[in-house]
């Protein structure tokens, strides 16, 4: 019996011994293998890539002291739960719509082949992004969830408990155009496609510098006023957000361009309007169709506003899926406004 248990006990130390050595071994060839992915502009993600996943932090874009999710994905990744239109285009346009299991918010896909394929039951209707439907997303099994995060969001609720690792698409709050853009090479590595996303987000950075030296060539400086009222606010971009820059980047003497932060700004009413007074530009975006006799109906006091008015109708526009991702984009058709002059002729009109 005391050799029976001798035995056992050998067998178990050896046993153990063999799993420190597997687990050293693993600990060693994850660290040769990695590789550091290195940003030129995006501030608020870090990567580190190695030979089977990839491990990423995404910054807190409300608190720089903290990390707002350190996670390991296995790539390349094959069955993504996708929350944002805005990342299902980028997908497409990388090639990797195939990898695209499960969609939220299908009501504002605008893209036909994919809503075909959510009709189909190729792709699964994942319901409402803010009440997320646990049983389905069970029963899809992602590799990976993608939900854009806000401020004092208070976490995923049973999502967390699955088990599959949330991708905060943190994007939207980088510092700059370019910075949100760069996270393409970040989803092209995701996704199995990173030689392809360099290449897609090098054209768009050479597009980005060369328009905004040409915006920067013209002397007249338009004053730009931005948004509408709604339920009583007007919630502006501020000076040094992503949209701030971008105006600046289109020669725009932007009404707001002093407010710091990168994010946008709660004001009344009446603080705008003693800045709008003076404005040329008003640009708006609206998701359907808007005119200014509406805005004046719903407040009044607008209707001292004599700027020259464009719209925006992302319901028909391809404005949320397109621009962030190509600030390009959104760069020419802004200067095109701003300095009629240069005669640029933009690939893109999403104002009218």
């Amino acid at each position: 019996m005391k050799k029976l248990l001798l035995l056992i006990i050998s067998i178990f130390l050896c046993l153990a011994l063999a799993s420190c050595r597997d687990n050293k071994t693993q600990r060693n060839h994850l660290h040769n293998d990695a590789t550091p992915i290195t940003f030129k502009y995006a501030k608020l993600v870090k990567a580190t890539k190695h030979d089977d996943h990839i491990h990423i932090d995404i910054l807190n874009p409300w608190d720089s002291s903290s990390t707002l999710r350190s996670i390991y994905i296995k790539i390349p990744v094959t069955n993504a739960a996708v929350y944002s239109s805005t990342h299902v285009a980028l997908l497409k346009e990388l090639g990797t719509e195939e990898n695209i299991g499960g969609i939220f918010d299908v009501e504002y896909l605008k893209d036909s082949q994919l809503k075909q394929k959510v009709l189909s039951g190729e792709i699964m209707n994942l319901g409402n992004s803010n009440v997320a439907n646990i049983e389905r997303v069970i029963e899809l099994q992602p590799d990976l969830l993608m939900p854009s995060p806000y401020e004092n969001q208070g976490g995923y609720g049973r999502l967390e408990k699955l088990g599959i690792p949330i991708l905060e698409c943190a994007d939207y709050m980088e510092v700059s155009p370019l910075s949100r853009a760069e996270w393409i090479r970040l989803y092209g590595i995701i996704f199995g496609v990173e030689d392809k996303a360099d290449s897609i987000f090098h054209e768009i950075e050479q597009k980005y510098i060369n328009l905004k030296e040409l915006a920067s060539a013209s002397t007249k400086k338009v004053r730009l006023l931005t948004e509408r009222p709604y339920s009583g606010t007007w919630h502006v971009p501020c000076g040094e957000s992503s949209t701030g820059i971008l105006y600046r980047d289109a020669g725009a003497d932007y009404v707001f361009s002093h407010l710091p932060g990168n994010g946008s700004k709660p004001m009344n009413i009446e603080m705008v309007m003693e800045s709008a007074i003076d404005a040329d530009l008003w640009l708006i975006k609206s998701y359907g169709e808007l005119t200014r006799e509406q805005i004046t109906k719903d407040y009044p006091s607008t209707k001292h506003i004599k700027a020259q008015l464009f719209v925006c109708n992302t319901k028909e526009t391809p404005y949320f899926e397109e621009t962030p991702f190509h600030p390009e984009l959104l760069l020419e058709n802004l200067i095109s406004l701003f300095h009629p002059e240069l005669n640029i002729n933009p690939q893109k009109k999403y104002f009218q």
